[in-house]
């Protein structure tokens, strides 16, 4: 399967209860795709206001390692549309259709 190559740059995020962790995710030519953040202590998720296949993901998908978002967002970010990404994640294994909202694991 074809993949892009991104970088999580690591910064702080501003919260209401004040600054924590989070990654930009970067490509080709220095373009920010999104953000990656923490969840639920050990859970991360993914978001994106302009990458149509970042938020293919759905809302909110929690992911169990900052290894499994780079995983995940190299094969779907090489990938040319959100349809595209929405088709793979149906056919994969980490799409959840049974009571967890959709989301993936």
């Amino acid at each position: 399967m074809k993949t892009a190559k991104i970088e999580l740059k690591q910064v702080k995020l501003g919260t209401l209860a004040g600054a924590t962790d989070g990654w930009m995710i970067i490509g080709e030519d220095d373009v920010i795709h999104g953000l990656v953040h923490r969840i639920d202590g050990d859970l991360y998720t993914i978001s994106s206001t302009t990458d149509e296949r970042i938020q293919a993901f759905g809302w909110c998908p929690m992911f169990d390692s900052l290894a499994h978002v780079q995983n995940d967002l190299e094969i779907a970010l090489a990938m040319q549309s959100a349809h595209e990404v929405e088709e793979w994640i149906e056919q994969s294994d980490r799409f959840d259709d049974e009571g967890n909202h959709r989301h993936l694991h």
